[in-house]
């Protein structure tokens, strides 16, 4: 889909790659690591988008999230903060219009706390400080 024209040449970027752009803002929000397999996974389920072309021949872009909230997190502000943040990054970074960030809370799930792991030295490490 062509997005814009220069004097050099078209620009085109593929739905998948705004769609892309999106999955990325959303596991950043949500401070999922990129380099998790699963949680891209889930990303990409969570994360849709809709590209339409207006009468004037411009792009825009729609994005659709179905996501998950943590219990305790005030719904409405965590929903316009992930608006915000996908609207902004896909717009940086495409140069299209975003329209609108539809958030679909599914679910309510309890925090989890990650509790600090303990390393054991390795019995070598206390023979050598003897």
């Amino acid at each position: 889909m062509n997005y814009d024209e220069t004097e050099l040449g078209k620009i085109e970027i593929s739905d998948p790659v705004i769609r892309d752009l999106a999955v990325h803002s959303y596991m950043e929000f949500n401070g999922l690591p990129f380099d998790d397999q699963k949680a891209k996974k889930e990303a990409k389920t969570a994360v849709d988008i809709e590209v339409e072309e207006l009468e004037s021949g411009k792009k825009q872009v729609k994005i659709n999230i179905a996501t998950k909230v943590k219990y305790g997190e005030p719904i409405p502000e965590f929903a316009r903060n992930l608006q915000k943040k996908i609207k902004e990054d896909v717009e940086n970074l495409s140069g299209l219009e975003v329209s609108e960030v539809y958030v679909k809370i599914l679910d309510v799930v309890e925090a989890i706390e990650s509790e600090p792991v303990e390393t054991v030295e390795p019995e070598e490490d206390e023979e050598e400080g003897k």
